[in-house]
């Protein structure tokens, strides 16, 4: 971190000045972030899969003074030299630089900003202040107490941090530039048993391909304590899945947000029944204020079980200046035990009978050969569409055991879920569309 300290040093970068980070998921990336928030400066981390334009429109909506790169190449560096943002680059001259005394800055300054992926598929800009951070950080601990020596494999790049904090050894999944999509089982696998890892975090999408692979090979992995699932809506039948090849390992679903981390955690213990009420993600946090906000009359809903919108507040949740609440973007319920589940996304929270499209789409991710489901509102009944091999009479009787049949609409087979980039668990709505359909 030293060195990094000392390139800003030598670029005459000031504190608080922004800095981009286009370096690959790896050790010198997170040593650059550590080292730029040590110098006083406020790292920034584009959203998954950026490209040049995309970074050149967040240098001028950020007011980025300089770009942090690996290896820069010419043009690269031209283009930044024109619109005088500075090129930062690994010096191996710094490497040996043993030591730079840490700059104290404001708790208001921003410690990190990054994007979160939502389902709109525009990345929205979390801006986290040091406070902000240290306390995302605390409310971690609280609901995960590190355990003695405990080594971790998380999948999301803040837990890594937030393990450093906490002194827990932690290896980097052997994934390309962490882009799920590229994990291999059979390496993760080799890691879980060769490491002695006691926990791991991942989303939706890796947690499927890890199951998968126990299964085909019918292995189990009694080593493991804990395991946590977040990042998008999970599915009831996953964690209980999960537990049949980590067979002593506490299950976890985290629900929360790059904003509010975590809002709401379930420790997965009898399996809900009832697919059809939505996602159950748990009890809310004790540091979070949370609220349901009604589509009718845009007042708290104050009874059990009637769904609105999903606010939150608290002292590690971002919110805008001079607002309290922070718009999550999803939409469920509490029930009479203060359970939160959650029923629809914003853009698409269309009800029909009182019914939202998450509703639909977890009973149908039950059923057997759905790879992917998703429904789009529509007054006359909800479009759904389906990746997977199942037949659409089967999914129709499925979605009417549970369901009115007079809001079930047109049902069709298609051949790829528009998925996010970060994740690849989180369907992009927006882009669901007829030439995708299979003829």
């Amino acid at each position: 971190m030293a060195f990094v300290c000392r390139s800003l040093q030598l670029k005459k970068i000031k504190q608080g000045n922004r800095i981009l980070l286009g370096i690959p998921f790896s050790f010198e990336l997170i040593c650059a972030i550590l080292g730029i928030m040590a110098y006083g400066a406020t790292p920034v981390l584009p959203p998954a899969n950026s490209r040049e334009t995309d970074l050149l429109r967040l240098i001028f909506s950020h007011k980025i003074k300089a770009v942090y790169l690996k290896n820069p190449e010419d043009h690269i560096k031209r283009i930044l030299s024109f619109i005088r943002v500075k090129t930062l680059a690994q010096d191996s001259a710094l490497q040996k630089t043993a030591y730079f005394s840490p700059v104290l800055v404001s708790a208001e300054q921003p410690a990190l900003i990054s994007f979160s992926s939502g389902t709109t598929g525009k990345p929205s800009a979390a801006i986290r202040t040091h406070q902000i951070l240290k306390a995302q950080h605390l409310a971690l601990k609280q609901s995960f107490p590190p355990l003695p020596g405990q080594q971790d494999l998380p999948l999301f790049p803040n837990i890594l941090l937030h393990n450093l904090s906490l002194g827990i050894t932690t290896l980097i999944p052997d994934i390309p530039d962490l882009d799920v999509r590229e994990t291999d089982p059979e390496k993760i696998i080799a890691q879980l048993l060769d490491e002695g890892i006691d926990s791991l975090t991942g989303n939706v999408h890796y947690f499927k391909i890890l199951v998968s692979y126990l299964q085909k090979e019918k292995l189990i992995l009694p080593s493991v304590k804990k395991l946590g699932i977040g990042g998008s809506p999970v599915p009831e039948y996953l964690p209980h899945l999960l537990q049949n090849y980590f067979v002593n390992a506490s299950v976890y679903i985290i629900y929360g947000s790059t904003q509010a981390e975590p809002i709401a955690v379930r420790q997965v213990t009898e399996e809900r029944k009832n697919p059809s009420r939505g996602y159950f993600v748990g009890t809310v946090h004790p540091g979070i204020e949370l609220r349901i906000i009604s589509h009718l009359t845009n007042k708290e809903i104050t009874g059990p079980n009637d769904s609105g919108l999903v606010e939150v507040s608290g002292e590690h949740v971002v919110t805008q200046p001079g607002n309290k609440w922070l718009n999550t973007g999803d939409h469920g319920f509490l029930n009479d035990k203060g359970e939160l589940y959650l029923t629809g996304r914003s853009g698409n929270e269309g009800r029909l009978q009182g019914f939202q499209h998450y509703q639909l789409e977890h009973v149908l991710a039950h059923v057997a050969g759905v790879n992917y489901a998703a429904a789009i509102y529509d007054p006359k009944g909800f479009r759904i569409y389906v990746q997977g091999k199942t037949p659409i009479r089967e999914l129709k009787l499925a979605l009417e055991k549970h369901f009115p049949a007079s809001i079930i609409g047109t049902v069709e087979s298609i051949e790829k879920m528009p998925l996010d980039q970060r994740h690849y668990s989180k369907i992009l709505y927006k882009d669901l569309c007829i030439p995708n359909l299979k003829m």
